[in-house]
């Protein structure tokens, strides 16, 4: 199995965390079980989590992927897309996105795009827009 899927909730120093994830592996599992087992505790303990935690995932992203990139003897070829969603204290949802796994709400029956896709066509045409 190349995907992985988290929903879980946990207690973390007085607050409540809701943590949802996919990981869409491609060529592999190693790479979408290593985000799975590491990305959320990197986001969590980054410096700044609880005060601006749009930044301190940002941060924690990057040194799970350089993590990756330094683990590639032993993670292999393979890569991962993923989409992760934080609901702090019931009050504040955060959403990240790698890659074209996305996120989206419903609303009164209405689907609200969270995220945005991360594809090469997209990423080039900004490039040289």
């Amino acid at each position: 199995m190349e995907d992985y899927v988290v929903a879980q909730f946990k207690q973390v120093g007085g607050n409540e965390l809701g943590l949802f994830a996919i990981f869409d592996g491609h060529l592999g599992h190693e790479i979408p079980d290593y985000l799975r087992s590491h990305l959320f505790d990197n986001i969590i303990n980054e410096e700044g989590f609880w005060l601006e935690p749009e930044a301190a995932i940002r941060r924690a992203y990057r040194i799970t992927d350089t993590d990756i990139l330094e683990k590639a003897t032993d993670l292999g070829q393979g890569g991962s897309t993923a989409v992760t969603a934080i609901l702090i204290n019931i009050s504040k949802l955060v959403v990240a996105n790698v890659g074209d796994s996305r996120a989206v709400i419903s609303k009164g029956g209405v689907v609200k795009q969270l995220s945005v896709d991360h594809e090469p066509n997209l990423e080039r045409q900004s490039i040289e827009g």
